[in-house]
């Protein structure tokens, strides 16, 4: 457009150079050469004007020219303070969220075919990233004292008094007692175990003469038949003295875990002990790197679980947000509420932002970008100063022609 534009002015420099020497001809070239005169007047007073206003015409330092590099400072911050007042306003901000209504765009976006897939995914492909940039020995060091810490702060004394209270409680101290009496009756009744039995009292009693181990194994059917009886009878009878006997004690050891000292101090000794040992060390500190497998199985795939089970989640929040219409009008207000109080409280940045923008440009720069941003309708202003510039050159010579004052 640019040549164009330099084009049409030595088109009319022509024209008025052939309509002034062939003037005396017809007086209809006084017309044209009018035309011409006015027309070149017009496209260099534009081109001037427009000039101007990036850089000095012809290098010559003009008064009021040049007119953007050398406002450059006060253009970004005229520029700043204009967007901030008619733009970045809460005003405005808040109506076009309304008018948007993002709870009803979310659902939708939400609840289209491929959505909640995409997102469970993406979010699983995330989470995978996130546990690969993570620093394994950090974290399992701080994972296995926290845990190391919070189990070293059990009450154990306690929580065994009441595992114990509740045992005794749903009676499974007898059902584990008749369970143990239903096995010896069994054994004691297999005449098969009879010399396993005859050479465990031998060894017990630690009988070496020749004839005390005889009479041992011959009164040790008699035994073994008196133990049965004794087994037999403590199974079958509830009101046994023994197995009374048993109840009492099973209850005072209960009541030595509450209120024995020297119980809870060796209870609590060997929760510190085991606590403290290499195996169970090695234990804790494996926690991470089991918890990390077990979650790289679960997202490291092409079709990853975690994905598959967030699908529906998604799914059911856009299902919710489309029907529920009091929780889209709370999330609506709640993004309205929360931009308008964003923008009171940074929309100063906004202009500053631009100010500084511009001021890392140079005079040049801000120049010639501007001037591109522009574009051809610099060069239609030329274009247009021409011809209107001949126009009312030939109007004036009309009516001069007309008045007789030429």
């Amino acid at each position: 457009m640019q040549r164009i534009s330099f084009g049409l002015l030595l088109v009319m420099a022509v024209m008025y150079a052939i309509a002034v020497s062939y003037r005396h001809i017809h007086p209809a070239i006084g017309y044209l050469a009018a035309f011409s005169e006015a027309a070149m007047v017009g496209a260099v007073a534009d081109w001037f004007a427009v000039v101007a206003l990036f850089r000095h015409p012809l290098s010559i330092p003009i008064w009021h020219t040049a007119i953007i590099p050398n406002s450059k400072e006060d253009i970004g911050r005229n520029l700043g303070e204009f967007v901030e007042t008619h733009f970045i306003t809460e005003e405005a901000i808040t109506r076009r969220i309304r008018s948007a209504n993002p709870a009803d765009l979310l659902s939708t976006w939400l609840l289209a075919p491929k959505t909640a897939t995409n997102l469970g995914h993406a979010a699983a492909h995330a989470l995978n990233k996130v546990l690969d940039s993570l620093d394994d020995a950090k974290i399992k060091r701080q994972l296995g004292e926290v845990v190391g810490r919070q189990l070293s702060q059990l009450n154990m004394p306690e929580m065994a008094a009441n595992v114990v209270d509740l045992f005794v409680a749903e009676k499974k101290h007898e059902e584990m007692l008749d369970g143990i009496l239903e096995w010896a009756v069994g054994y004691l009744a297999d005449t098969a175990n009879q010399p396993k039995i005859s050479e465990f009292l031998i060894h017990a009693i630690g009988a070496e003469n020749i004839i005390f181990k005889t009479a041992i194994t011959k009164v040790s059917p008699s035994l073994i038949k008196a133990l049965w009886q004794s087994a037999k009878d403590i199974r079958t009878n509830p009101h046994h003295a023994l197995r009374n006997k048993y109840g009492v004690m099973i209850q005072e050891f209960v009541q030595q875990l509450k209120a024995d000292p020297d119980w809870q101090n060796t209870i609590t000794q060997y929760q510190q002990d085991t606590l403290n040992s290499e195996q169970v060390k090695n234990l804790l500190n494996g926690i991470w790197d089991l918890l990390k497998d077990r979650l790289n199985m679960a997202l490291d795939r092409h079709d990853p679980v975690m994905g598959g089970q967030l699908t529906p989640l998604i799914r059911q929040i856009g299902h919710t947000l489309a029907t529920d219409a009091q929780l889209s009008a709370w999330l609506n207000e709640a993004i309205e509420s929360g931009s308008a109080s964003m923008i009171h409280q940074y929309r100063g940045e906004v202009g500053c932002f631009i100010e500084d923008q511009l001021k890392q440009w140079t005079k040049d720069e801000m120049s010639n970008r501007i001037e591109l941003a522009i574009g051809s309708d610099l060069q239609f202003i030329r274009i247009n100063g021409t011809v209107v510039g001949g126009l009312v050159g030939l109007v004036i010579y009309a009516i001069t022609q007309l008045t007789g004052k030429v």
